[in-house]
């Protein structure tokens, strides 16, 4: 997919910004709060109804007004035009349209504009709590599998009513109980399958790139996936722990305790891996689901978005993620940075078109 044109009115700190973009790469530099990241966030927003970073309709409408809105005008790997709105006001429900037509279910619009970011944010995928691995997971799937995101919403729906269930004073209906816990075990049979042939067939796209931007062919990555389903099926294991579970009020078994390990040369990256060790990792990852993604469905080639990824980085490993964005990728880029040395590095070994915008105030100059 290439982004051609962007308007944002009143999203963040943007008033109005109306952008045409290159379709290779295109450099955002500016100081720190003058809307960089902003504009990356508003892209984001388009592909998946929602903020990258969590916050709130409400939030994302800049201060002082009612509403924002969004709309760009894209085109596919085949040719076909694509127009992208969506406008959210205060109190009031979120509007995405696709060529004019409104969503009324903002999943189906999940995977029609494929996206990968890369933030400073990743690095929790290392360091974080399980969720932000489990949501790299569901990040990818659910661009290229429809029927994965619907039992992971309706895995997550239900698993909310059985935890309200078992925090009730009052015991819980048995009948019900029997109702939700098959409901849940199907659909967990289905996230489960769907994230096991992920993770393999993910990890040789992600070594690849490891070994791409870390020069030190000592530093073997890997990445295994732990979770309850290879115990058997959920069905089981909620019934044979639905009296602990009534005890600590939540379901302790699921998909939704899956996780990812990440190890380098059989130690956990977390705990024995460098500053720049941890940062490579997470940006590989990254870079392996955008790969990833190229190959997957109607092989579109998603947008990539880059906000600020070389502070803290090694100059030799700078210098390879450099080679691989401008060099080895075929789509459109987004990079964002506050170093202008590290944008002229990347114009300079362009041999395509590029575009470059200075950022001040939420405003965007050339």
């Amino acid at each position: 997919m290439i982004l051609h044109h962007l308007s944002v009115y009143n999203y963040r700190n943007i008033a109005e910004a109306e952008l045409d973009f290159s379709d290779g790469v295109n450099c955002l530099t500016g100081a720190n709060a003058q809307g960089k990241t902003n504009l990356l966030d508003a892209v984001y927003f388009l592909s998946f109804c929602k903020s990258c970073g969590g916050a709130t309709d409400a939030l994302n409408i800049r201060h002082g007004e009612d509403a924002f809105m969004i709309s760009g005008v894209y085109s596919s790997d085949s040719g076909t035009e694509e127009t992208i709105s969506c406008a959210a006001h205060r109190g009031q429900r979120k509007r995405v349209r696709r060529n004019g037509k409104e969503y009324q279910r903002l999943a189906d619009h999940v995977g029609v504009v494929p996206l990968v970011m890369i933030s400073p944010h990743d690095q929790e995928l290392i360091t974080g709590i399980s969720e932000a691995r489990r949501r790299l997971m569901n990040g990818v799937i659910s661009q290229y599998d429809a029927t994965y995101l619907s039992a992971v919403m309706r895995y997550e729906r239900t698993l909310r009513q059985r935890n309200a269930l078992l925090r009730d004073d009052a015991e819980p209906d048995a009948e019900v109980m029997a109702v939700l816990e098959e409901m849940m075990s199907v659909d967990a049979a289905v996230i489960y399958a769907a994230r096991r042939s992920f993770v393999e067939a993910f990890t040789p796209f992600f070594e690849n790139i490891y070994r791409t931007l870390c020069s030190d062919v000592a530093e073997m990555p890997a990445i295994s996936y732990a979770s309850h389903s290879e115990r058997g099926e959920l069905l089981d294991l909620l019934a044979a722990y639905r009296t602990k579970e009534r005890i600590v009020g939540h379901t302790l078994h699921g998909p939704h305790r899956d996780d990812l390990a990440f190890t380098i040369g059989g130690f956990p990256v977390r705990h024995e891996g460098s500053q720049g060790q941890t940062k490579t990792f997470f940006i590989a990852l990254k870079l392996a689901q955008y790969d990833f993604l190229r190959t997957k469905g109607e092989r579109r080639v998603p947008l990539l978005l880059l906000d600020d990824i070389f502070d803290k980085l090694d100059t030799e490993r700078v210098s390879r993620i450099v080679r691989y964005v401008s060099g080895g990728m075929p789509g459109q880029v987004f990079i964002t940075d506050t170093d202008r040395s590290h944008v002229d590095k990347i114009l300079s070994s362009l041999s395509g078109d590029y575009r470059h915008f200075h950022v001040s105030g939420g405003e965007f100059s050339l």
